[in-house]
């Protein structure tokens, strides 16, 4: 008797490597676009960068500390306040930055040289917890609130330091 060539088994096994992929696809497909459709409306996980918020995030120069930045969750749609910690658009640069808000409009700020600025109606003056460091409205002046884009409310990494922001614990 003629025995038929195992075509299947092999055919067979090529399908069942790509099962895992299509499993993965198929779950990204269903994942992504609710996790997108959450980070552009409601609230997202940011890196922060940098020592202008020091000591309120990324409070130590350390090697540790630069290993380990600051991870926080943010919540997009949020009615800004005066002493918010929040994720804006720098006016120059267009990069994310974070800064917390000291005044908003129609408000006067106090200057380093005696003077006042005023901030005017839809701004608000940033500033960083680290003045020394920090680039922000004493360089840029008043933003607009249609860059501030998102609160602040909780460090969540590294675990040793999360917490809930004391302005919004209150």
């Amino acid at each position: 008797p003629f025995a038929a060539p195992q075509l299947c088994p092999a055919a067979g096994t090529a399908l069942m490597a790509q099962a895992p992929w299509r499993k993965l696809a198929r779950v990204a497909w269903f994942a992504v676009p609710p996790l997108v459709f959450v980070k552009d409306r409601y609230m997202w996980v940011y890196c922060v960068e940098g020592r202008s918020m020091s000591p309120t995030l990324n409070p130590d120069g350390s090697f540790i500390d630069r290993c380990f930045r600051d991870r926080v969750v943010v919540l997009k749609s949020a009615d800004f306040q005066k002493r918010d910690v929040v994720v804006l658009r720098d006016p120059n640069s267009n990069n994310r930055i974070v800064k917390r808000i000291v005044a908003q409009g129609n408000e006067f700020v106090s200057k380093e040289d005696g003077g006042f600025s005023y901030v005017p109606p839809g701004h608000c003056w940033v500033e960083g917890d680290n003045r020394a460091v920090s680039c922000d409205s004493r360089t840029f002046r008043a933003v607009p609130m249609g860059l501030v884009d998102a609160l602040v409310v909780a460090v969540i990494w590294p675990f040793w330091r999360a917490r809930w922001l004391d302005e919004f614990a209150e």
